[in-house]
């Protein structure tokens, strides 16, 4: 059902059209560039699109190598890659099933794999609408390691990181919004903490690097790129965030007032950015970041907490590369998380 093929081959299509000019359906923080291609390199973004036909290719272009989930007609298909400047990727090709199609895609690995361009669709029939496809919520994920999916699709803590064994679409971030039929976004990056960065000298790692500034980015490997939260395509009915377990994974420490007071920081930012009701849940995997959040949370509205900090996942068939939780340990991570997230939000 997928290929690859150079731009220079033989691949069949009969109508071209670039990626922000078409109807598909695009979630996630994007740029939408001059020639209508789109580009973005945080994980999780998704793409939909709807065509009528026998034929759907996509032209992309990436700075380094990233690996994409495909779903076709809601099956899910082998993952693809994306490499190198301007390569066509076949996401649909029977002949004998000329009909109404839906096709997926999203990316898989987080910003250091790369930045990728999404230029044009090409189909042999045509595009169709996907405006009934948006969910009537969206969330925003903010986060480290956990919420990339490092390691989900690695079956021992021993194995290295492998670019092909992260996958987003397995972590607690990504089964929550699916429990609750949400759209949603992950702004994370591994290694990142809230004021401290994993193996910084420091105690407080240099403002700039970490995910507290990552967070209003357009580009997560861009620091002069900002997010125009106003302009936003979406806008999150709630925030989950993610961090402190590197914060607190190697000395020297923040002191508990850094930590709360950087965290407490985030939060004003955030919902200054997307609006001062917005609920927050704030998720500790990290046992010292959750005896500080567990106090926090009392003194601001509209907060809560899930810990899953302890006695959560197994060390065995729950583990994945380096020590982090692989896809069984993030479904149990994600019934705390749901769990928490409904009391917060009264959803259901």
């Amino acid at each position: 059902m997928m290929a690859l093929c150079p731009l220079l081959g033989s691949c069949a299509g009969e109508k071209t059209t670039p990626v922000a000019e078409s109807p598909a359906r695009v979630v996630g923080r994007t740029l939408t560039l001059n020639d209508g291609s789109i580009q973005f390199d945080w994980s999780g973004v998704y793409l939909e699109i709807r065509f009528e036909g026998s034929y759907l290719a996509l032209e992309l272009s990436d700075t380094k190598r990233n690996y994409f989930n495909l779903w076709v007609d809601g099956q899910e298909q082998p993952k693809f890659t994306s490499e190198g400047d301007h390569t066509l990727v076949e996401l649909f090709n029977d002949p004998t099933n000329r009909g109404k199609h839906l096709v997926r895609i999203q990316k898989a690995t987080e910003a250091e794999q790369g930045r990728c361009t999404l230029h044009t669709l090409t189909t042999d029939g045509r595009l169709l609408p996907t405006e009934g496809l948006k969910l009537p919520r969206h969330i925003e994920f903010y986060g480290d390691s956990l919420t990339c999916g490092y390691g989900t699709e690695s079956l021992q803590g021993s194995d290295p990181f492998l670019p092909e064994t992260e996958n987003c679409r397995y972590t607690y971030a990504a089964l929550t919004a699916t429990h609750f039929g949400a759209d949603y976004s992950l702004i994370s990056h591994s290694g990142r903490g809230l004021v401290r960065n994993y193996g910084d000298s420091l105690q407080l790692s240099d403002p700039t690097l970490t995910m507290s500034a990552r967070a209003f980015r357009l580009f997560d490997e861009d620091p002069a790129s900002a997010w125009d939260f106003a302009q936003s395509p979406y806008r999150p009915d709630a925030l989950v965030i993610t961090l402190g377990t590197n914060d607190f994974s190697t000395l020297p420490n923040p002191t508990e007032e850094q930590f709360a007071e950087g965290y407490r920081a985030l939060i004003e930012q955030l919902r200054s950015a997307w609006g001062e009701e917005l609920p927050v849940l704030c998720v500790t995997h990290s046992p010292i970041a959750a005896k500080i959040v567990r106090e926090m949370v009392k003194t601001i509205p509209h907060t809560a907490m899930a810990d899953i900090s302890w006695g959560v996942y197994n060390r065995t068939t729950d583990l994945g590369a380096s020590e982090h939780p692989n896809r069984y340990g993030h479904e149990k991570m994600a019934r705390i998380v749901i769990e928490e997230f409904q009391k917060l939000t009264g959803w259901e």
